[in-house]
Parts: structure tokens; sequence; C-alpha cells
């Protein structure tokens, strides 16, 4: 199930906010957590049941794992010993499902071998709480909490709002709020603040990135006979549609969260206004950068080993990262590109020249906009072909801007599909780089006249366009 459908807005969100509060006539939070395993667990399987007995797998073992750990505090060998094997347990699972068939394919075109593919289908957010339970043996091990009830832990991981794409939370962000007395009743301020917040994601994702689908899908499908213009059209598009398309997802997840009294953490905060790539990351998937931060660079050395080993460390980070998006080479070029912008600015840092504000925002902005291309390409050729016609083009007709419009509807002049794309687009810069983002909406949030009128036109508008609605991208992670 995914957030912007019909059934997730009507039918299923309804059913649990009403039953969650319902059950906190009961004294005991245990009716609660329980009802709200059981609708979390509903929500994620709903597209495949077959995913279900992987998550609660993963959840038994990793549980018993911190048990374990947290048994035997004082002999620290056999709890290295366990902790390993939790490790070791989440790294098959993830590699299994999701990287099998890459590294078959890999061992067969270098071994000249013609090994099997399982064509395993991608369990929906395994990254994501894989990555989660990770984090929590860790801090079980630390000795930085304690392992609470099953029912609690299951909460933890399974929680809809956050479940498949994120944010990565940790074990004491969570659990101290589901425990709260307070936050056992409904709230009506939390409701109006989190529906407002729910909205405006849900519009970003409907309304505005999947209509930069539509546009972003025709160029990259159109390589051979794409121009410069329409070439940065496509990317700019794509730009653009992740962003919203994950910007949207982040304020529906928080939204959603919080009219459940829930609290989570911010995980997307105008990346694009970012004046370098070490800013970028700070804004954009803040969860996936602390949790890399956490458990990736800082264990290899982080910046305590002299320059050139904090150099390599970047790159082995950024490469993780890459492979974490997917299994692919062109995720992995696209993580090794920003290690080495990450790199390169330490390397400028040290000179002690800086750009201007304005033209170091371009600058990177520039970056994340090139390199998304390898992202969301299908193919290296594909991704080369898009960049050449940015830079070498073969032609510089404006008005090839305008086949990027069409989707097998709508059929208007190539001029006018040219004018509203261009518009469109240069509009959407403006709001990326100059408009208030959702945290400072949220922070001066008001129920007046105008933002009730506001957000139901919105909503009204999003629930027209409800019927085209796509996956999340980051669902695919």
């Amino acid at each position: 199930m995914i957030f912007a459908s019909y059934e997730f807005i009507f039918i299923f969100f309804p059913i649990v906010i009403i039953g969650y509060f319902l059950f906190s006539k009961f004294r005991s939070f245990k009716f609660q957590h329980i009802f709200l395993v059981i609708a979390s667990l509903v929500f994620y399987s709903w597209f495949n049941i077959s995913y279900l007995w992987i998550i609660l797998i993963s959840i038994v073992i990793n549980y018993s794992v911190a048990i374990w750990m947290n048994r035997y505090t004082n002999n620290k060998s056999f709890r290295r010993f366990v902790f390993i094997l939790g490790i070791i347990f989440n790294i098959l699972l993830i590699g299994y499902f999701k990287y099998y068939d890459f590294f078959v394919q890999n061992i067969n075109y270098i071994l000249k071998e013609d090994f099997i593919l399982k064509n395993i289908i991608l369990p929906l957010g395994i990254s994501f709480f894989t990555f989660q339970q990770v984090s929590f043996l860790l801090s079980i091990y630390r000795k930085e909490e304690k392992v609470s009830g099953f029912l609690e832990y299951c909460l933890f991981v399974t929680f809809f709002p956050q479940l498949v794409a994120g944010p990565i939370v940790l074990y004491n962000e969570m659990t101290p709020q589901f425990k709260d007395y307070k936050k056992r009743y409904h709230n009506w301020g939390n409701l109006a603040i989190g529906l407002y917040i729910f909205i405006i994601g849900l519009f970003k994702k409907i309304v505005i990135a999947d209509t930069l689908a539509v546009w972003a899908n025709n160029g990259f499908d159109h390589m051979s006979t794409i121009g410069f213009f329409a070439a940065w059209a496509t990317a700019i598009a794509y730009t653009l549609q992740i962003y919203f398309d994950f910007s949207g997802y982040s304020d529906m997840a928080i939204g959603l969260a919080k009219m459940l009294n829930i609290d989570l953490p911010t995980n997307f905060n105008s990346p694009y206004k970012s004046k370098s790539i070490k800013e970028f990351w700070r804004r954009w998937h803040i969860t996936l950068s602390r949790a890399l931060s956490e458990y990736i660079y800082k264990p290899l050395g982080g910046s305590r080993k002299g320059e050139f080993r904090t150099y390599i460390t970047i790159i082995i980070t950024f490469f993780i990262s890459g492979l974490w998006h997917g299994a692919s080479w062109l995720f992995i070029l696209w993580g090794l590109l920003h290690g080495l912008a990450m790199v390169t600015q330490r390397i400028w840092n040290k000179t002690n020249l800086k750009f201007n504000q304005y033209f170091s925002v371009l600058l990177t902005f520039l970056f994340v906009n090139i390199t998304w291309v390898f992202f969301r390409a299908e193919t290296f050729e594909q991704a080369f072909k898009l960049i050449k016609s940015m830079v070498f083009p073969v032609s510089f007709n404006f008005l090839e801007i305008g086949l990027l419009f069409y989707d097998g509807l709508i059929n208007l002049p190539t001029t006018l599909c040219t004018i509203l794309i261009v518009v469109t687009l240069v509009s959407l810069l403006i709001v990326v780089f100059k408009a208030p983002n959702s945290l400072e909406f949220a922070e001066n949030f008001k129920t007046d006249r105008k933002t009730i009128y506001v957000t139901a036109v919105l909503f009204f508008i999003s629930i027209i366009c409800l019927s085209r609605v796509s996956a999340f991208i980051y669902f695919n992670f």
C-alpha cells in the first residue's frame, strides 16, 4: 500500500487513527501497540503477502540477538560473537534479496559463465528496516540502550509511516514516544498540523512529481533524437521530480506520524539550497547520512587517521551509499561521484579560497543535476547519451522541449507544450530556491480560514489527480 492511494486515504488510515485512539480507553498500552503493529503489517504486505515472512523473520532474529547480548553483558567475547552473527545475518538477508542477481550477472560477465538468475522480487523497504535493526544491534552492543519488550520492538521496526522509505529512525527516538502516556490520546492540534503537512506532501507527489515524471521519462526514453534544450529540460525535470517525490513522501510520513502524536526526525530540508556537496548531504536524506556517518565513516576512522585515509574513507562510504540505493553499477557510480566531490571540496577548502554564495549554490545544483542522470538512467549508454546531448548537442531546436509533454492523452501544439514545460520548470526552480519548505510552513501553522481553504484546495486537486499515481521513487530501495 502507498500513502497516495484511495484505499490508504479513505479506508486504511481512517480505520487506523480511529481504532488507535479508541484503544486508548484501555489502561494498558499493549492494546494500542498490538493494533498498530497489526495495521503496519497489513500496510506492508498489501502489495505482496510473501513480503510478510521476510520482515517477521528479520524481527525475530534481530530481537533474539539483542536479548542474548543483553543477557551476557559481562561476557565480552560471547557478546561480540553474537553481535557479529547478527550483522552477518542482516548482510546475508539484504545481500540475497537485493544483490544476488547483481553479483551473479557480474560473475557471468567476468568468468564468461551462464549461472541462472533467480529474478528475485525485492522486498519492499528491506534496505530501511535492515539498516534500522543494525543500528539497534549496535546500540545494544555498545550498551547505549537496553532491550525493551518484544511488542515495543515490533512497533519500532514496523511503524508504517516510516517503514518502507524512512526516515531511518533510532530505537531511542521512537520507543520512549510509544511509551509516553500523554501521546496515547487524541490531540486536535497534532491532528490538524499532521493533516496539513500530509496534504502538502500529497500535492507534491501527485500533482508535481508525477507530472514531472512524464516529461523525464519521455526524455530518457528518446535519447537518440534529443537535442540540447530537451536534454537539459529532461535532466532538470528528473532533478525536480525526485526532489518533490522524496520531499512529498517525507512530509506525508511526518504528517501521518504527527496525527498519531509521534514525532519523526527531519529527513529532508531544502537540499537544493546547499552551497556545497557536504551541505547537500546534511539536507538530503538526513537520517541515511547520519547512519552512514555513524556506522561506516566513523568506524573506518573518520577524519582521525590523516587526510589521505580520510579521503579513502569518504570514497568507501559513498560507494556503500550508492550500493545501498540499488544493485546497479549506475548507483555505484553515482555514489562514487558524490564521494569524489566531497574529497574535492575538502581539498579546495584547504586553499581558503571561497566562491560567491550564489555561485556555490549554482555549482552544487549543477553537479547534483548531472549526477542524477546516472541515478535515473537504466543503462550507461542511456546516461552518457543524455549527458552528451547536454554538453555536445547535435541540435539546438528549442521546440524539442515540447515533445516531452506528450503522455498519450493530451494533444496540444508543440509550441504551447514547450511554453508550459519551460514555465513550469522555471516556476518550480524558483519555489525550490526561494519558497519556505514544509518545516517552515509547519512552524508557522495556524488553523485560520486561509490555511483551511488552501489546504482544502490542495487536497481536492490531489484527489482528482490520484488515479495516475505511481509508487514513490525511494520505495525501490
